[in-house]
C-alpha cells in the first residue's frame, strides 16, 4: 500500500511538473509572438502586435534588443535631449557607417552609456559614436543606474559568458507576469489610435510626440508647457534642499566615493574604450535653454558646472598626451548663452511655438542638425550655424570661455528681468531660502 502511495505521489509530481512546464512554455510562446517590448520582431501582424505601447515605458530594454537586431556601426549616446534632437540620418555621418542608431534614452547616466557602448560594440564593431553630455554628467558624483537598467540583457566584448547570461535574462523577461500583462495590453491597444513616435532608427520624433492628443504641449500651449518643465526642473534640482531639523546620528560617516565609480570616471572609460577600439568619438555638451542654466545658477550649482567643464578639458588633454600620433578628441560646448539658447519665449497666452525648443530642456531637430553640423564639420546651404553656437573648449581657452559665458549670462539677466524673477521665485519656493545671486566660480586651472 505504501509503495502504491509513493508511486501515485511520483505520478502526480510528474503531472504537476509537466503542467507547469506547459504553462510556462505557453506564456513564453505567447510573449514571443506578441512581443510587447519589441525584443525579437519575429511576428508582425497588423491588428495583433504592430503597435507596442509598452516600448514607450521600457526604452532601455527595447533599445538593447533593437541594437541586437540592427547591429549598428554608428550610435548616439545621451539623455532624452539627444534621443529627441539628433538624427541618425544626418548627412555628416561617416558614409561607411551605413547602419546608424540613436541609442540615447531618458535620464541616461554615464555608467549606463558606457555599458550600452560596450553592448553595441560587442555585437558589431563601431566606427563612430556621438556622445551628448548634460552639464551634470562630468562630476565626481557617484555613478548610478536607473531602476529599469538591466546589465544582464547586454553583451560584453569578448565575453563568451555574456551570451548565456543574455539568454537567461531573456527567459526571465519572457516568463514574467509583467511581460504577460504587457502582451495582453498590447493586444487591447491595437486600435487606440495612438501615433508612433519611436522611429525605427531609435530617435524620438518630437513632431509626433509633443503633438499627441491630450499632451500638455497641445492642451495648454507651448508657453505654458515650457513653464511647466521649468517648475519640474526646479523641483528636481531642489529636491532634499528644504531645511530640516538636525538629527544626531550614531551611524558612521559615509565613505568617500570610489574614484573609479564616479560619473566623470565613466566618461573617461568611454573615451579610453573608443581610443582603444579606434572608434571616431564626437563629444559635446547639450544645448539646454538659458532658463535651465539660470535654474542651475539659482540653486547654487554654477560652480559645479564650470568645474565639470574644466574636468572634461583636463580628461581630453590627458587622453591626447597618451596618443600623440592621433587626432585629439574635441569638446564642443553648446550649453552656454547663444543666439540659439537664449531664444525668447512666446507671449503669455500665445499658442505660438518656439523655433528651437519644445521646452527649456529639449531642443528641436533643427537645433540637433546644427549640433551635428558643427561636430562633423558639415555645411549645408540654407542651414548656417550661428558663430556663437558650439564653442570648442581647450586647455588654452577654457578659462576665457568660462568668463565669456559669465559675461553673456549677466547680459541675459539684464535683458530678461521677468524671466529671471520668475525662476528665482520658483527656486525660493522650492528651497525655502533665497536663490543664489552669483554665477562667479572659483577659477581653477585645468592642470589642478
Amino acid at each position: 500500500m505504501e509503495r502504491h502511495n509513493i508511486k501515485e505521489a511520483k505520478k502526480y509530481s510528474v503531472i504537476a511538473a509537466l503542467a507547469v512546464l506547459i504553462l510556462l512554455g505557453s506564456v513564453i510562446c505567447f510573449n514571443v509572438v506578441v512581443d510587447p517590448y519589441a525584443m525579437y520582431r519575429l511576428v508582425e501582424v497588423r491588428g495583433l502586435n504592430t503597435h507596442k505601447p509598452a516600448v514607450y515605458h521600457r526604452v532601455r530594454l527595447a533599445k538593447a534588443y533593437e541594437v541586437r537586431r540592427l547591429k549598428p556601426q554608428a550610435i548616439i549616446l545621451g539623455t532624452s535631449r539627444s534621443h529627441l534632437g539628433l538624427r541618425p540620418t544626418h548627412e555628416g555621418w561617416q558614409q561607411e557607417a551605413t547602419r546608424r542608431y540613436n541609442l540615447a534614452f531618458d535620464g541616461a547616466t554615464t555608467k549606463e552609456m558606457y555599458y550600452y557602448l560596450l553592448h553595441a560594440h560587442a555585437l558589431q564593431p563601431l566606427r563612430q559614436v556621438v556622445l551628448g553630455l548634460d552639464t551634470y554628467h562630468p562630476t565626481e558624483a557617484p555613478a548610478t543606474v536607473r531602476p529599469d537598467f538591466d546589465a544582464q540583457i547586454l553583451a560584453w566584448p569578448g565575453a563568451r559568458t555574456s551570451v548565456l547570461g543574455m539568454l537567461l535574462a531573456d527567459l526571465k523577461i519572457l516568463v514574467s507576469i509583467d511581460t504577460l500583462k504587457a502582451s495582453i495590453n498590447t493586444l487591447r491597444a491595437q486600435d487606440d489610435g495612438e501615433p508612433e513616435w519611436f522611429a525605427s532608427d531609435g530617435q524620438r520624433l518630437g513632431e509626433v510626440f509633443f503633438r499627441r492628443s491630450g499632451e500638455n504641449f497641445v492642451k495648454f500651449g507651448p508657453r505654458a508647457y515650457f513653464e511647466e518643465i521649468d517648475r519640474l526642473e526646479v523641483g528636481f534640482k531642489t529636491e532634499g534642499m528644504n531645511p530640516a531639523p538636525v538629527k544626531v546620528s550614531r551611524r558612521p560617516a559615509a565613505s568617500p566615493v570610489n574614484g573609479d565609480e564616479t560619473s566623470l570616471e565613466y566618461i573617461r572609460r568611454i573615451v579610453e574604450f573608443c581610443r582603444a577600439e579606434h572608434i571616431d568619438l564626437r563629444l559635446f555638451l547639450t544645448p539646454e535653454h538659458a532658463h535651465q542654466m539660470e535654474i542651475s545658477s539659482a540653486v547654487g550649482a554654477w560652480a559645479s558646472i564650470e568645474q565639470g567643464k574644466r574636468a572634461l578639458v583636463k580628461l581630453l588633454r590627458e587622453d591626447a598626451a597618451k596618443h600623440p600620433g592621433e587626432l585629439p578628441i574635441s569638446l564642443y560646448d553648446f550649453s552656454g548663452y547663444s543666439t540659439v539658447t537664449t531664444e525668447a519665449l512666446p507671449k503669455q497666452g500665445s499658442r505660438a511655438e518656439m523655433s528651437y525648443y519644445w521646452d527649456s530642456s529639449h531642443f528641436k531637430e533643427t537645433v540637433g542638425d546644427m549640433v551635428l553640423d558643427r561636430l562633423f564639420g558639415y555645411t549645408r546651404p540654407g542651414r548656417p550655424v550661428p558663430d556663437d553656437f558650439g564653442i570648442m573648449l581647450t586647455p588654452d581657452t577654457i578659462e576665457l570661455e568660462l568668463q565669456n559665458t559669465r559675461t553673456l549670462q549677466a547680459a541675459y539677466r539684464r535683458s530678461h528681468p521677468e524671466d529671471i524673477a520668475s525662476i528665482r521665485s520658483l527656486v525660493e519656493k522650492g528651497t525655502g531660502r533665497k536663490a543664489n545671486d552669483s554665477s562667479v566660480a572659483i577659477v581653477i586651472s585645468p592642470s589642478q
